[in-house]
């Protein structure tokens, strides 16, 4: 489910891909729904049912999704996510697009 559209620009620091929220002013961690790949560079977001897409991590973009707390993303999928940067709130992606 959807709950809100954020538009941000993507950052890399301490092995954590991650975004400002100004909402709240804390960081955000974008979890990219399964299937996609990251590769230090961009992100090949898998949505399914839809062609794959390339999206850069130095452009600003808009998501869409919802933040969760740690506790609701209980598959063994999310685990190496919270384990690497547990300490950033997830933003559980459901689409993304180039904000230009």
């Amino acid at each position: 489910m959807v709950t809100a559209a954020l538009p941000e620009t993507l950052m890399y620091g301490n092995d954590c891909l991650m975004f400002p929220y100004d909402a709240t002013k804390a960081y955000l961690m974008p979890i990219w729904p399964e299937g996609s790949t990251f590769n230090g560079t961009a992100i090949l977001l898998h949505q399914p049912g839809k062609a794959d897409q390339h999206v850069l991590v130095a452009e600003e973009l808009v998501m869409a999704g919802q933040p969760l707390q740690w506790a609701r993303l209980t598959h063994p999928y999310y685990e190496p996510f919270r384990q690497q940067c547990g300490g950033i709130q997830p933003f559980f992606v459901a689409s993304a697009r180039s904000a230009n």
